[in-house]
């Protein structure tokens, strides 16, 4: 079992380091983990509300949910290679256009809208199909590490992009970040996913005989997407909504700028620290328990936030919990796919599964902007969040055990 565990990290290495770079550098991580940092700085020069400064995500979102799966087509028959090498630089490119921001509303939409379509091909739907195609033993480990590229993004960029706002203004820092995905991600991709064969990676077009799992058509009718359908609405509105507006939540608590700043960055350590653990949990225990105990963390972190003041050490403990559960949302969601609807139409399945998921995630933005513009206070909504994932932690248990079919295709 070890060798064929050591021999199997041996031979996907470069997939993982190059899956890695994507995630970091590719959507959603460049604009939802930036988003926050700008959105002051849009409110103070244009005089525009939070809720129409996040509604950029709700554009997003609905690209994605839209031609998402299309996009999936597209990586079946191209090959993730392709597809991902071919937006990356197109979401850079997109992402530098809100640079050139002036104040008009309308403007600032469509550069969100090309964001959201340019960027399609390289989201975790292309890199979780090429780690779910090369491993069987270590699935789990190897999603947690590929999609911990967000996590480290987010805890590097933060303070990036606050040093390149004060230095050179926020336009160059849109544009810095924006050079990310064209001249770092997409020359990994390009060399790690060229270094194995296309059959073996799933880095080219692979036939959907021989695969294991339901087709497209009995997945959407069966009761384990419905489910997971169920799960992940709850745990995007209400762990991947507050991080956006994470810096905002953490002012309205009165703690000073330079613990906001310390707090922020931690989310972006404990989501690696998430992606970490819970793919070598869901390796050696049952993936739905798992989840119950990851959302049930992420439900106690929205109390304490919830609260009118927290002191710096609760804020700490609050920041680590939300961090961890959202470093488990997406490798959860790919290893459960793969699970219980099994590889044969994977992009399929997990891209729509992805673009609901996107949709309480970018939407939930704008609706805690709201709230808050209409409050002053992020209490109530925090409060909700907090329902929304003991509900999810409750469902999320009536997956049953695993499908006799798939686990013919882990052995």
């Amino acid at each position: 079992m070890k060798g064929t565990n050591f021999t199997e990290f041996w031979n996907g290495w470069q997939l993982v380091l190059a899956g890695l770079l994507g995630t970091a550098f590719g959507l959603p991580a460049i604009p939802f983990y930036t988003i926050g940092v700008l959105a002051p700085i849009f409110a103070e020069e244009f005089g525009w509300s939070f809720a129409v400064i996040f509604g950029g995500l709700s554009l997003l979102a609905a690209a994605v949910l839209i031609i998402g799966p299309f996009f999936a087509t597209l990586i079946d028959r191209f090959g993730a290679r392709l597809v991902a090498s071919i937006s990356l630089p197109c979401l850079g490119l997109s992402y530098m256009t809100l640079a050139a921001s002036n104040g008009s509303i309308e403007q600032y939409y469509v550069s969100w809208l090309a964001i959201g379509i340019f960027g399609l091909g390289a989201t975790p739907v292309v890199f979780t199909r090429v780690i779910n195609n090369a491993f069987e033993e270590r699935r789990g480990l190897a999603l947690g590490i590929v999609l911990s590229g967000a996590g480290l993004f987010a805890f590097v960029v933060k303070p990036l992009a606050q040093l390149l706002i004060e230095t050179g203004g926020w336009r160059v820092a849109i544009l810095v970040v924006g050079a990310m995905p064209i001249f770092i991600a997409c020359p990994m991709v390009l060399w790690g996913f060229a270094r194995l064969p296309h059959t073996y990676a799933g880095t080219g077009p692979a036939p959907s005989e021989g695969l294991q799992g339901m087709t497209a058509r009995e997945a959407f009718r069966s009761r384990y997407f419905w489910l997971l359908a169920m799960v992940f609405v709850p745990m995007s509105l209400a762990v991947a909504a507050p991080l956006p507006n994470i810096e905002n939540i953490l002012r309205s608590l009165s703690l000073s700028p330079s613990e906001i700043v310390q707090l922020a960055s931690l989310v972006g350590i404990a989501a690696v620290a998430g992606r970490l653990l819970g793919g070598i949990l869901v390796d050696r225990f049952w993936a739905p328990a798992v989840g119950t105990v990851i959302l049930t963390l992420g439900a106690a972190s929205c109390l304490i936030l919830s609260q009118g003041h927290v002191s710096f050490p609760m804020a700490c403990i609050a920041i680590l919990l939300l961090g961890l559960t959202s470093g488990v949302e997406f490798d959860l969601m790919a290893y459960l796919v793969a699970r219980y609807l099994g590889m044969r139409s994977y992009a399929t399945t997990y891209a729509t599964l992805y673009g609901i998921f996107v949709v309480g995630a970018f939407v939930g933005p704008s609706l805690f902007g709201y709230a808050f513009d209409s409050t002053g206070t992020y209490s109530g909504i925090l409060k909700g969040c907090a329902l929304l994932l003991v509900a999810g932690a409750a469902t999320i248990l009536l997956l049953g055990p695993y499908p006799t079919r798939e686990n013919k295709a882990f052995a």
